[in-house]
């Protein structure tokens, strides 16, 4: 695939933007930057966390899920020429595949967490046999 065969991050937060009728300043103020910070934002110049993404996604007033969808292109986190960082492609998937593999997680998790319990259930009845 070409580079133009994806959308990235950055032309997501942009064209929400954009959508939105907020200007560059407006959400730099709303994000505790400046209009130059942020324009690297959407420039594609700086490496965006998660934690930066949501920041972003409260400021816009949008669920963070809208930077990946809408798009009959692949979202790619492009990234790697800028700051060295590896290139993360996130395929297009509806919130319902998201819910799925959330409830996934958390019964793996719910499992990881009786296995333990029953482990420090176990190291309990050994201490008290002492």
């Amino acid at each position: 695939m070409k580079a133009e065969d994806f959308t990235t991050i950055a032309d997501r937060v942009k064209q929400i933007r954009v959508q939105k009728n907020y200007s560059q300043d407006y959400l730099a103020k709303c994000l505790g930057l400046t209009q130059k910070a942020y324009s690297k934002i959407e420039n594609n110049e700086t490496k965006l966390t998660v934690d930066a993404l949501q920041r972003i996604a409260n400021a816009l007033e949008t669920p963070i899920y809208q930077f990946f969808e809408e798009s009959s292109r692949p979202v790619l986190n492009d990234f790697s020429s800028r700051t060295g960082g590896d290139n993360v492609i996130y395929k297009n998937s509806s919130l319902q595949e998201y819910e799925a593999i959330y409830k996934d997680l958390i019964l793996a998790k719910d499992e990881i967490i009786k296995s333990k319990q029953s482990e420090i259930d176990l190291l309990k009845r050994m201490h008290s046999i002492k």
